[in-house]
């Protein structure tokens, strides 16, 4: 997605910055090996771009469910937990209750994230030393994405945020700058979730039927470390040299293609290269710690309302199984690779005899994420709508077409 500025379009004909407008008098030709405006008859361009665009989404949401079914009869089958609890235990209610409000902190320290990589972008193409990114923008496009990021299959979700950022139009923050900040978090939560593997499985207290899987659970969580550990120093180093990244791909890339990749490139080093000033890298590691203690607090919290005598060692280490689990592309919703996450951490850590209380945490769980961050989208949507009506912001009827940095400079 482009976000160079472009020469104003009629309303018959909107132009993107992709495809620039020619002016009226250039006296340009049409492109003897363009395609006719209408080739087929009945039939218009428009239409076939969009079946094989409709085609692929069937192909991906069949392919999920598909995922998905697979996934959950293998739990069904060789799990340790149920799908569904043959009995609801639920010995302390209470703790489920406190564990529904930690919901409130955790989200709002999840959306505050980006603010330390995104602050420094607005200040300096607003020309304000003081402007920071608008607060109702930092956390309603937070709050709306991550049900997205949830009900989307093989984690497409993960767009979305840019998306409602770009269209927010805060100075300096296209699709370029907002993927790349996502993108280190990304990156971040990688290794927090690895860090908790491994601090879980030491101190955590193995009882299970599942012990024969500790060998395996160990070996995937070291191969996503170094997994993480390769993207965050790409990202680094890409971010500290910034002009032999964006020279090394003009000698790449040819022509035109080139300059905008490479443009692109300086936009995304110019991101994450402020996390390089201590100042807002340690309040973005600080914040995201405090992010992961809370996820592990929630979730310890349902084990034991639902009367599982586990440690805080235990939660890290379900939190990090499940969150290694869930990059295996599922279904929607997280359908199957969540469940095949809680089968594997919960079969380490549990008794044949606390079937029904493991069962029993495993779907409240599933169903706290879920429902949890589809009733705060609500608030984040009437954040992002009271944004669009601050003065001096656009119309909510922008069109997509319209650059999403007009800072930036032409390429």
């Amino acid at each position: 997605m482009s976000e160079e500025p472009t020469t104003p379009a009629s309303a018959d004909s909107p132009a993107s910055a992709d495809s620039p407008v020619r002016p009226a008098d250039s006296g340009a030709s049409p492109d003897a090996d363009a395609p006719p405006s209408n080739p087929e008859p009945g039939r218009s361009r428009l239409d076939l771009r969009e079946a094989p665009s409709l085609a692929r989404k069937i192909f991906l949401w069949l392919g999920s469910l598909v995922a998905a079914v697979v996934l959950l009869l293998l739990v069904s089958r060789f799990g340790n937990i149920d799908l569904w609890p043959e009995r609801v235990v639920l010995p302390e209610p209470w703790l489920l209750v406190a564990a529904c409000l930690v919901q409130l902190p955790y989200a709002g320290f999840r959306a505050a994230r980006l603010r330390f990589a995104l602050d420094p972008v607005v200040a300096e193409h607003s020309g304000e030393a003081g402007r920071r990114l608008d607060w109702r923008v930092l956390h309603g496009s937070g709050l709306v994405s991550f049900p997205a990021v949830i009900l989307l299959p093989f984690r497409l979700g993960e767009l979305t945020r840019p998306l409602i950022l770009t269209r927010a139009r805060e100075p300096g923050v296209g699709f370029t700058e907002s993927l790349s900040a996502i993108a280190v978090e990304r990156v971040v939560d990688g290794l927090v979730v690895v860090g908790m593997l491994f601090f879980g499985l030491a101190f955590a207290e193995l009882r299970g039927d599942e012990l024969g899987a500790l060998a395996t659970i160990r070996t995937s969580g070291r191969i996503m470390a170094i997994t993480f550990v390769f993207g965050l120093g790409l990202l680094l180093a890409g971010a500290a040299r910034p002009e032999l990244l964006e020279r090394a791909i003009r000698a790449t890339l040819p022509g035109r293609l080139g300059t905008r990749a490479a443009d692109a490139a300086g936009r995304v080093a110019s991101t994450i290269c402020v996390l390089f000033d201590w100042r807002r890298g340690l309040p973005f590691v600080a914040w995201s710690l405090i992010y992961w203690s809370l996820t592990v607090f929630q979730l310890w919290l349902v084990m034991l309302a639902c009367g599982l005598d586990l440690g805080f060692a235990d939660a890290a280490a379900v939190v990090a199984i499940v969150g290694l689990s869930i990059q295996v592309p599922g279904g929607p919703a997280q359908a199957g690779s969540f469940q095949v996450g809680m089968a594997l951490g919960l079969g380490l850590l549990t008794l044949p005899s606390e079937v029904d209380a493991a069962s029993t945490f495993a779907a409240i769980m599933y169903l706290l994420q879920l429902l949890g961050a589809c009733v705060l989208a609500l608030p984040g949507a009437l954040l992002l709508a009271r944004a669009r009506a601050r003065p001096g912001s656009l119309p909510s009827s922008l069109p997509s077409s319209l650059p999403s940095s007009p800072s930036s400079p032409p390429s």
